[in-house]
């Protein structure tokens, strides 16, 4: 069933990010918003660092495959998220939003400058990056990548993949 599961949540976010997002939003938004990233998190905050980087290798480089540009950056960039985020939920409590909260925060900044790295690393053209496009796509990414993350965890709890965990909304 987990496996299952995992197919059917990386397919649909490659499946979403592909073909049907580039066709209702705008442009400049699609550039920007990154679903397989977003699953990559998720899967680094609920079962660490090393599932992370897992997920990270396949969705980047699949996406990669399907994008029809250079194979490597979007895998590079999701497996760096997918440590980060990993790693940020062994050092913090993520039972706590506020920690969740970072260690999403932690890995949907370090796959969209990771990104921004490898794509100037081999001197291939930048989206493009300035501070004001920084501003929205790490914020929106982050933002939508908690809510995804709320869905995901309710699907694995009602699918029988884990135990329900409390959330703290405390200090």
């Amino acid at each position: 069933m987990n496996v299952l599961y995992l197919a059917a949540a990386f397919s649909l976010s490659l499946l979403l990010q592909s073909t049907i997002l580039p066709r209702i939003l705008p442009h400049w938004l699609v550039t920007g918003f990154e679903l397989p990233l977003m699953v990559t998190v998720h899967m680094a905050v609920t079962r660490g660092k090393f599932s992370g980087m897992a997920s990270g290798l396949l969705l980047g480089y699949i996406q990669d495959a399907l994008g029809g540009g250079v194979i490597g950056i979007n895998g590079i960039a999701k497996i760096s998220a997918g440590y980060v985020g990993g790693m940020l939920r062994e050092k913090f409590f993520v039972n706590s939003l506020k920690h969740r909260l970072g260690s999403i925060l932690g890995g949907v900044a370090m796959g969209i400058v990771g990104k921004m790295a490898v794509l100037s690393l081999f001197s291939l053209p930048l989206p493009s990056v300035s501070a004001l496009f920084l501003l929205w796509v790490i914020p929106l990414n982050t933002f939508f990548a908690l809510v995804l993350h709320s869905i995901l965890n309710r699907v694995e709890v009602r699918i029988g993949i884990k135990e329900e965990d409390e959330l703290d909304f405390g200090n």
